[in-house]
């Protein structure tokens, strides 16, 4: 039995070795597909990521922009402050003008309280009393498109 053991043992050892090698071939195949996904998963979320940045330098960009507007629109509110206060520093009339209390009607228009959010400001707005006309209508009226 030792003759027969010794002469089969290469075969079966090469039968073993064969066995797990297709075996070895078999994880390595599913391993390089998952590579492969791997691969493309890491090649979209570059891309992704480069949209990301370039949009991020975009909003940057538009950030700049915005600020430098809103300077300028303080640069001119503030130069509009100053030109109101030389006028009236120069007119005696104009003066009095801007001293003088607003009209009550148009005092109520300027009164708002501190709303915060919309279901507040619609609030607001719906309790609010109308506006009222008036008296004597509207002097101008339109024509009517019959008239055109």
């Amino acid at each position: 039995m030792s003759a027969l053991l010794r002469t089969l043992a290469p075969y079966g050892l090469s039968l073993v070795l064969a066995a797990l090698m297709w075996f070895q071939h078999g994880q390595i195949a599913s391993q390089d597909l998952a590579l492969k996904a791997y691969g493309e998963i890491a090649k979209s979320q570059a891309s992704d990521m480069a949209n990301l940045a370039e949009r991020v330098t975009g909003q940057r960009l538009d950030l700049v922009q915005l600020e430098r507007t809103q300077e300028e629109i303080r640069n001119a509110l503030d130069q509009r402050t100053f030109d109101i206060e030389r006028l009236k520093n120069e007119n005696p009339e104009v003066r009095t003008w801007a001293d003088s209390l607003l009209p009550d009607p148009v005092a109520r228009l300027r009164e708002r309280p501190a709303l915060t959010g919309a279901a507040a400001y619609a609030e607001y707005v719906r309790t609010r009393d109308a506006v009222q006309p008036t008296s004597g209508g509207a002097t101008h009226s339109r024509r009517s498109d019959a008239a055109d």
